[in-house]
């Protein structure tokens, strides 16, 4: 993807240090999208990184946070990155498949 997205970053952001990994605009509406944020992705804190998925939707030609979507626990940064890295190629199907074996390696 290929166009700057601008999106408003509000201030609890910054305050829960999330960390922008990838923003998608949906093709076939531009006045909505997702932006896919890291959550401890260096390991600091008491539990897995996860990556936290925000709906955004157009406002004035900024893109700005609806609603927090899902959030997805990972047993590494790089799986972590590597998700967010993939998510706008992979199907619904490979999603679901995805997250369901993310939650048995972290079972175990």
């Amino acid at each position: 993807m290929g166009n700057v997205v601008e999106v408003v970053i509000p201030d609890w952001f910054e305050y829960d240090e999330l960390v922008a990994l990838t923003t998608i605009v949906y093709e076939k509406d531009a006045t909505i999208g997702l932006l896919l944020a890291g959550d401890n992705l260096d390991q600091q804190r008491p539990y897995n990184p996860i990556v936290r998925v925000y709906l955004i939707t157009l406002h004035n030609g900024k893109y700005e946070f609806a609603k927090e979507m899902s959030a997805m626990t990972f047993n590494s940064k790089q799986a972590a990155i590597d998700f967010a890295t993939e998510f706008s190629r992979n199907s619904a199907m490979e999603l679901f498949v995805d997250i369901y074996r993310q939650q048995i390696d972290i079972a175990i």
